[in-house]
């Protein structure tokens, strides 16, 4: 049942926790909620206002995908020295460290929509489909920020579901794991499903070549966004970012999932940073003034990229979907913009080619 109701059942306790985060961010003063009538103008002008896209001739010219070097990130095992993320399109990233396989909001289907005959369709393809995923790597961790459809794919969880031929840990925000239970058949007979709260961890343990135990914590992070499904459902579950620290080398990580710039970014560089590096988003923030609360513009995203302290940055959230009106190509432009702006080398935080593998080298 694909569009069915988050819950079979209303846990007051999960509810309570998830309305204390509501009410947190709605405190923020960086936080804005729209009325209903600045969201309608904003639907209504949508699709009349969004630029054109080259044809798919010009984009393998300009904006080509790369294909993946599975043997190279099969050797991304135990013993690799450094991490490598792979940027698959928009959220989607393959993290490899220490041993450990992340993927994180994977969206493998052409439309991030509640159908596939309607919504904002991909204009780049993904570097590899799921089944070749699965065939090639052996994944470890499904991470879900949020249930926004351009995060949250029903297609992409399910056949990352039944193709894996590995158990998989699913790592959701308070209330998507009755989403995964009610939705995709069966999960829990071969997977796990563990949500989080903000500031709350979860370890998982392997054992690596050499016989030793790795350890890799997951931590739910406050981000300045919101989370529905169907439209009547506002905030009904928690959405999030993650961090990511494996015992072994001490690698970490942040996945932010979607964020505006808030002032609690400086709070977790503080407390969980620093990271080797920072999957945050850049795009989808036009017009500015109705998108700056809950999407991160370049120049909001080297901002963040600083609070967290961050080595490295990916760039996530952008030349994959058409989801508001700046040019497809100008997030990487402002964002190699912003970092001369704010006196940072733009080869630490720089834009990649969907398909691309990023090196984050270990610090010597």
């Amino acid at each position: 049942m694909r569009n069915s109701m988050f819950f079979s059942s209303r846990d007051s306790v999960l509810q309570d926790k998830i309305a204390a985060r509501v009410e947190e961010r709605n405190s923020w003063e960086t936080w804005r909620k729209h009325s209903p009538g600045e969201v309608m103008g904003f639907l209504s002008k949508r699709g009349f206002s969004l630029p054109s896209i080259p044809t798919q001739k010009e984009l393998d010219i300009e904006f080509p995908v790369q294909p993946l070097d599975w043997n190279y990130l099969q050797s991304a095992g135990d013993n690799h020295q450094n991490m490598l993320v792979t940027w698959m399109g928009h959220a989607t990233c393959l993290v490899q460290m220490d041993g450990f396989c992340i993927l994180t909001d994977p969206v493998f289907s052409y439309r991030c929509a509640p159908t596939q005959l309607a919504g904002p369709a991909r204009y780049r393809p993904t570097p590899c489909t799921i089944q070749e995923m699965v065939d090639n790597l052996h994944l470890d961790v499904i991470m879900i920020s949020h249930n926004h459809y351009d995060h949250l794919d029903y297609d992409s969880v399910k056949n990352l579901a039944k193709f894996s031929p590995n158990p998989l840990l699913f790592v959701v925000p308070l209330g998507l794991k009755s989403w995964l239970q009610h939705n995709i058949s069966k999960i829990e007979d071969r997977h796990t499903i563990v949500e989080l709260d903000w500031h709350e961890s979860y370890t998982l343990e392997k054992s690596t070549t050499d016989e030793k135990k790795n350890q890799l914590t997951i931590t739910g992070l406050p981000m300045q966004h919101w989370s529905s499904r169907h439209g009547y459902d506002r905030d009904a579950t928690l959405w999030c970012g993650f961090s990511m620290r494996s015992t072994k080398t001490h690698k970490s990580a942040l996945f932010a999932g979607d964020t505006g710039y808030f002032d609690g970014l400086k709070d977790i560089g503080e407390r969980y940073g620093p990271f080797d590096v920072g999957m945050i988003p850049i795009g989808a923030y036009a017009p500015r003034e109705f998108m700056k609360p809950q999407h991160n513009d370049p120049c909001d995203a080297v901002k963040m990229y600083q609070a967290i302290q961050a080595r490295r940055g990916v760039p996530i959230h952008w030349g994959t979907f058409q989801l508001t009106k700046e040019n497809y190509l100008e997030p990487r432009e402002r964002l190699k913009q912003s970092m001369l702006d704010a006196n940072l080398q733009p080869k630490d935080f720089d834009s990649w080619l969907i398909g691309e593998t990023v090196v984050i080298e270990s610090e010597i």
